[in-house]
């Protein structure tokens, strides 16, 4: 008798598509590459799927996925790129990039395309059979915002996403032409939202703002945070190639702008006894404050691990944003090496830090409210180590190995809702 032959079973096949990724250095090129990896290992057959960049190679493989960077008409448009440094796909489809990732999907057969950000607009347009479902990720407010900011005034958008207040809003900070493109090119590509199987967003914050411009009930968008690598904390030991204080010191990372309230950062310091030393690591921004003050140590472009180490020595760990945070990753990079940390209670960091059980939360914008809770993590006594313990606790409920299997529920809902609508694009 012959022996009994086994079916093999396929991989799952991932697509991920994002409009910018390594060695562009930024949050969400780090999450594409992370999950891509993490994805890789588990046995998933992965590819990813980005605009191409200078001196970047057209295709390779990397830690066990492949990478492939398209050239798209997109890339007639980067002189009028407000970031230089990243590239963004347009607010509207780019037909011959829907032609390459056309070609891609074709020849790989995905289970799941996975978008993230402005690119998405592309994918809208992808021919699919009934396997083939695709998923999107808001990692910010892009698909209501021009600006990806969901500011109108400083602190959100309180009457959501219109036409023309959009063209008013974006307009200061794109001009007037671009403006027009962009908030006009979100309006008109709404209801091609529709052919997202799932949506998913990266807090509460970001879902409520985006039920709108993804035409979805409150049942049809995930929320699904983002990560941090397992074991993050074990970075602690990479040596810092700059001098840190020998003193207590307040850290801050990110953006060097307004909206993420350096400017109030630095006048809470000034009224904390002894003003502690503040260390900055970001990257600089046209409407960077003034940080030359006294005790101020700047460092840009740090390396990921090399900030993971400066957390680990940190006193306190701020996050003093005045616009509506999408998530706030540096947030739970503090927490993971038992750093206290004080945050502004909005957007998702409100969702991320316990008041007074892992870490501290203020009203944004408030310099007064967060000098008092700096002036207690420095100074009261234990709040400091009690809030250390839980945060080792808490930065677990982030870690991949807990995040991921609730992403793959979100794929499985869409490869569902693909085979019960596969009729639809």
């Amino acid at each position: 008798m012959a022996p009994k032959q086994h079916a093999t079973v396929r991989p799952l096949r991932i697509l991920q598509v994002t409009d910018s990724f390594l060695p562009v250095v930024g949050g969400i090129e780090r999450y594409v590459a992370t999950l891509s990896q993490r994805l890789a290992a588990e046995g998933a057959a992965v590819t990813v799927a980005t605009l191409d960049y200078p001196n970047a190679l057209a295709e390779e493989n990397v830690d066990g996925y492949r990478v492939i960077r398209l050239k798209g008409l997109t890339a007639h448009l980067r002189r009028f790129a407000s970031d230089p440094g990243h590239y963004f796909h347009p607010t509207v489809p780019d037909p011959k990039l829907v032609r390459e990732l056309q070609r891609i999907v074709d020849e790989f057969q995905p289970d799941i395309v996975h978008a993230h950000g402005w690119i998405v607009e592309s994918c809208v347009l992808l021919r699919r059979g009934p396997a083939t479902a695709l998923v999107a990720t808001m990692h910010e407010y892009g698909v209501a915002c021009a600006k990806k900011t969901y500011t109108r005034v400083a602190t959100g958008c309180p009457e959501g996403p219109a036409l023309m207040r959009c063209i008013a809003c974006s307009r200061q900070t794109y001009g007037l032409p671009k403006a027009i493109v962009l908030s006009t090119g979100l309006r008109l590509v709404r209801p091609l939202h529709r052919r997202v199987d799932r949506w998913i967003a990266v807090s509460a914050a970001v879902k409520q703002a985006s039920l709108v411009a993804t035409r979805c009930s409150e049942d049809e968008i995930d929320v699904v945070p983002g990560f941090v690598e397992d074991e993050v904390a074990r970075l602690v030991a990479t040596p810092v190639t700059f001098s840190l204080p020998e003193q207590p010191f307040l850290l801050f990372v990110g953006a060097m702008g307004p909206h993420k309230g350096l400017d109030v950062l630095l006048q809470a310091r000034r009224r904390i006894a002894g003003r502690p030393p503040l260390v900055i690591l970001g990257t600089p921004r046209a409407d960077s404050p003034d940080l030359t003050d006294d005790g101020v140590t700047v460092q840009e472009n740090v390396p990921h691990p090399q900030v993971i180490a400066c957390f680990a020595a940190a006193a306190v760990g701020v996050v003093p944003s005045v616009w509506p945070e999408p998530f706030g990753l540096v947030a739970i990079e503090c927490l993971s090496v038992g750093t206290p940390v004080v945050v502004s209670d909005t957007g998702g960091l409100g969702e991320i830090v316990r008041d007074g059980v892992d870490g501290l939360r203020v009203p944004a914008g408030d310099a007064d409210a967060l000098a008092r809770a700096l002036d207690r993590v420095l100074y009261e006594p234990g709040l400091a180590g009690r809030l250390a313990t839980a945060a080792r606790e808490r930065a677990k409920e982030y870690e991949i190995r807990r995040v991921l299997p609730r992403l793959l529920a979100s794929y499985e809902i869409a490869r569902r809702h693909r085979r019960e609508h596969s009729g639809a694009g």
